[in-house]
């Protein structure tokens, strides 16, 4: 007789209880920011935490679980005419001006 165990984690992932929702309004001008893709990227690059994506309401507003809390790098964009919206160039890539320190007693970042 054959055993065959299957596992759905790896021991080296992050464990999904340490998930924290975040939340928060992306304005622009004073103005809501709808439609707007919001990303949180783990400040230290760790790819076992991985980037987490949500896209804004009508009210710029969103919510969305990160894999787990620490320190964040935010990038916001919205497309204008085919491409990346100029206003929005300091607040993309690498060199994004904005950051979240995610933790269960700090969960709302308006931006």
């Amino acid at each position: 007789m054959n055993v065959v165990m299957m596992g759905c984690g790896n021991p080296e992932m992050v464990d999904e209880s340490q998930s924290v929702e975040v939340n928060g309004v992306i304005t622009l001008d004073g103005k809501p920011l709808s439609n707007a893709e919001v990303t949180f990227l783990p400040a230290d690059g760790d790819p076992l935490v991985g980037p987490a994506l949500v896209i804004t309401d009508n009210k710029g507003s969103y919510v969305m679980s990160v894999n787990a809390p620490r320190d964040y790098k935010v990038n916001v964009d919205r497309m204008m005419n085919g491409g990346p919206n100029p206003k929005l160039k300091e607040y993309q890539g690498e060199a994004t001006t904005l950051s979240a320190n995610v933790s269960e007693q700090n969960k709302t970042f308006n931006f």
